[in-house]
């Protein structure tokens, strides 16, 4: 039993020492935009055309990345300074994931695999655009804001709460006439408070991910893993459950070395998506058609994606 607890304490440690660099770069980098980069800079960009407004959007999660654990109330801001809904969804779904930190993390977590960096951008991308372009059909996809005042935020108009979820903190101040000190220095007191929100999740994700490797009985672990569609399932609830940062989740996902990669490509898939920390973000955010549309719509298309991806044996590496 000791010797259990061993090395289900040793791949716990593993998991996340491999893991957290890129989560403190993360947090780092996110919170460098936040107070470096001006919202007005990114209206000046907006295209007419719809085509441009998707590619803006989606594109724009790779000079402007930020983790799921922050990216809503960010959105929020967006659209309430006048970025089209649509463009906003669409940064919204690939910005956790189309960006140099997660693409990065993901190549070292599958062993220098471009294919699953490759596959991960395009199911981002795919779902993207898909979404963004039904909430383009939608007359309005944001609830009112309601502006909660309290002692942290005291007639502040430049800083907005939104109190309904650990994860739901808008961390939106206006830094844009701060010196420079100043903003260094609200950059790593962002940096600090994104890097302790994602990392109990990370902890929790490791643990379990330990806990799958060493107690769960081997031929358990055989019927699930080889159905490939219960598989692929199974890794996207767990992935849900978890709501582990997508800048760790491919370290997790990759320890599960006997699941088929790609149910692994499932669960860095929709993790960054849908999971129980953005599901309470989207409920108070956005109304309940946009809701149902966020959380069906990648969920289908990521499984049925993956499921064919599997069933073609296109990720063997």
């Amino acid at each position: 039993m000791y010797e259990t607890f061993n090395l289900f304490a040793a791949i716990a440690l593993a998991i996340f020492i491999e893991a957290m660099p890129f989560l403190v770069i993360g947090a780092l980098f996110s919170s460098f935009i936040e107070v470096f980069v001006s919202t007005q800079r990114l209206l000046g960009m907006v295209p007419k055309n719809i085509a441009g407004g998707l590619a803006l959007g989606i594109g724009s999660g790779f000079v402007l990345p930020t983790c799921e654990c922050g990216v809503v109330p960010i959105v929020r801001r967006l659209m309430s300074k006048g970025v089209p809904p649509y463009i906003a969804i669409a940064y919204m779904l690939a910005a956790p994931i189309v960006n140099p930190v997660v693409l990065a993390s993901t190549y070292i977590a599958f062993r220098g695999s471009f294919s699953m960096v490759f596959a991960r951008i395009g199911l981002a991308v795919i779902v993207a655009a898909i979404v963004a372009l039904i909430s383009r059909q939608m007359a309005s996809v944001v609830k009112p804001l309601k502006v909660r005042s309290d002692k942290h935020d005291c007639d502040n108009p430049n800083h907005t709460h939104i109190h309904q979820h650990e994860h739901s903190h808008d961390h939106t101040h206006n830094h844009t006439h701060e010196p420079l000190g100043k903003k260094i220095v609200s950059t790593f007191r962002h940096a600090a408070v994104e890097f302790m929100d994602m990392g109990k999740y990370l902890i929790l994700g490791a643990l379990i991910a330990a806990a799958f490797k060493t107690f769960l009985p081997e031929n358990a672990m055989a019927y699930f893993s080889g159905n490939l569609a219960l598989s692929i399932a199974g890794m996207m609830l767990l992935a849900i459950l978890l709501s582990i940062c997508s800048e760790a989740d491919a370290f997790v996902v990759a320890s599960f070395v006997g699941f088929p990669v790609a149910a692994q490509l499932a669960f860095i898939g929709i993790g960054p998506m849908v999971d129980l920390k953005l599901i309470g973000m989207y409920g108070i955010t956005f109304k309940r058609l946009m809701v149902v549309s966020l959380l069906v719509v990648p969920f289908i298309i990521i499984y049925l994606a993956s499921l064919l991806i599997g069933s073609l044996d296109l990720l063997s590496f």
